[in-house]
């Protein structure tokens, strides 16, 4: 499912600011002048040629604002209107006549870049804008129309009222007057839902329809500069089954030819165990391609745990062997965001080293001969109590009751692995809190038992947030992987407590099982 070439493409998306604020800010003497600006500019796009980026997707819209100058269909948003920074940046181009997308635009032209339009469908960011000095656009909507307002979700619209829909798709229509895009990606995930949860399937028709007539802007934009076909690509929930609860019916838009590209994304994470294959499915036969996400983030309250080269590896090693055409980088900026703010855990110095990864991502050779990484953590946990913001569960864990007769449980893990390959080695690693060193586990790889003296562990007293996750006192786990009884693609590890000595009240958890994948010299 590779491009011709031997290589896998790489799609990455930016939000309105992500892609260049932080490294403006990073010198002061990159935000001197509009000259400085757009030097800057031109060198963040010509690193992501060095790295191979097969597509720069740039939002230019979000909750009812946008960057576009003078914009009738949006608010265009300005740090000398709102005090919003990083905005304030835009109003120096704005003086010196130069637009922000222009000249991203032209950048990627002259390296041959496909520029697609970042559509965010329902960002809440801004919230409601209850109590707040500045309203924003989502808030006049909703004031005037107070029947639009999702108010299970504040700050969202609700798409089944004819209006609101019109009103993005007044946008698109202007931004495709305005600027020769390449291309269009509506970012769903931006923040998943649009309908009431209770009326979201029912009303799948409606987003259909919509998609249709984004289809209809996109020829028509595409005849009246007669060029070939503009691209539309959707960013989705990452299962198919939240997709149909949020009323996507992404089988209707890809039999009708509607979207050419589907990017299936977790809100913030990634995701090892996605499905790629479903999406895939649903794609066979047509020209839509999938591509599936990636995300800096580890896990919910694991904010200083990044992904690394290794962990991107096994992530795309998953995705491309069920069938997937490429990635999709997802809020990147999280590596090198620490120039700009101590709250996001990226170093400085990751600018522009992180993007490199992107470059050995795109090689199923490159990946096949270095080390990988898999993660198999909870994406959502702690006060969510598991529930991501599509409302599905993503708390992978086994719960062990030590009240029961028999407290056993097991858990998937995918690995596009072939251990029968001597030049491989491999290691299964995984915690289990609150129990003791006397309680006693046995450990079963796809229903073979691992004899208890392959198996090592090691008692802590827990785990403090600046190493992940907090936990409570932990086992952690070891078991060297062969196959068999491992075996290429999904794996049932199962464990049960057979000699119980600790509290009888305390529940055990196997959780942050990971897998790590050496490449012998």
């Amino acid at each position: 499912m590779s491009r011709e070439n031997g290589q896998y493409q790489v799609v990455i998306n930016w939000d309105e600011a992500s892609m260049w604020n932080p490294v403006l800010r990073s010198d002061p003497a990159r935000t001197a002048d509009a000259g400085a600006i757009v030097k800057t500019l031109n060198e963040i796009i010509d690193e992501h040629a060095r790295v191979g980026v097969d597509i720069l997707v740039h939002c230019l819209f979000a909750g009812m604002q946008t960057m576009i100058p003078d914009c009738r269909s949006a608010q265009t948003i300005r740090s000398r209107d709102q005090s919003v920074s990083p905005f304030e940046l835009l109003t120096i181009l704005d003086d010196a006549g130069l637009d922000l997308i222009d000249t991203i635009m032209a950048r990627c032209r002259k390296h041959g870049i496909p520029f697609y339009a970042g559509i965010r469908m329902n960002d809440r960011h801004m919230g409601s804008g209850s109590g707040r000095a500045y309203r924003p656009p989502v808030q006049k909507m909703i004031d005037a129309h107070p029947e639009c307002e999702l108010k299970e979700f504040p700050g969202a619209l609700d798409y089944k009222y004819p209006y609101v829909r019109d009103a993005h798709l007044a946008f698109v229509e202007e931004a495709l007057s305005r600027y020769d895009v390449d291309g269009l990606e509506y970012d769903w995930p931006r923040w998943f839902h649009v309908f009431k949860a209770s009326e979201a399937a029912g009303n799948a028709q409606l987003l259909t329809d919509f998609m249709r007539r984004t289809r209809q802007l996109l020829d028509a934009a595409a005849q009246k500069r007669g060029r070939g076909r503009l691209p539309l690509g959707v960013r989705i929930a990452q299962t198919m089954d939240e997709c149909v609860n949020l009323g996507y019916d992404v089988a209707a838009w890809v039999k009708e030819g509607l979207v050419d590209y589907i990017c299936p994304s977790d809100f913030f994470f990634t995701d090892f165990n996605s499905r790629t294959e479903d999406f895939v499915t649903l794609a066979e036969g047509t020209d839509c391609k999938v591509y599936p996400s990636i995300h800096p983030g580890v896990s919910w309250r694991n904010p200083n745990s990044l992904m690394g080269l290794e962990e991107y590896r096994a992530a795309a090693r998953n995705f491309y062997a069920f069938g997937a055409h490429g990635i999709s980088p997802y809020n990147f900026q999280y590596h090198w965001a620490g120039m700009l703010s101590p709250n996001y855990p990226g170093p400085a110095d990751m600018w522009p080293k992180a993007m490199s990864f992107l470059a050995e991502l795109k090689s199923q050779e490159s990946l096949a001969r270095n080390d990988r990484h898999y993660l198999y953590h909870p994406l959502w946990s702690g006060d969510t109590e598991g529930q991501a913001p599509t409302w599905s569960y993503k708390n992978d864990r086994i719960a062990l009751d030590r009240s029961t007769d028999d407290p056993h449980g097991t858990f998937t893990f995918r690995m596009a692995e072939d251990l029968t390959d001597k030049a491989l080695s491999a290691i299964l690693e995984f915690k289990v809190t609150y129990m003791i060193e006397s309680d006693e586990l046995e450990i079963r790889i796809n229903g073979e038992v691992i004899p208890s003296g392959r198996i090592e562990s090691e008692w802590h007293v827990g785990q403090s947030p600046d190493q992940g996750r907090s936990l409570g006192p932990y086992i952690h786990f070891r078991v060297p992987l062969d196959a068999p009884p491992a075996k290429f693609g999904d794996n049932e590890l199962s464990v049960r407590l057979v000699n119980r000595v600790g509290m009888a009240r305390r529940m055990l958890n196997a959780q942050e099982f990971e897998v790590r994948v050496s490449v012998n010299a």
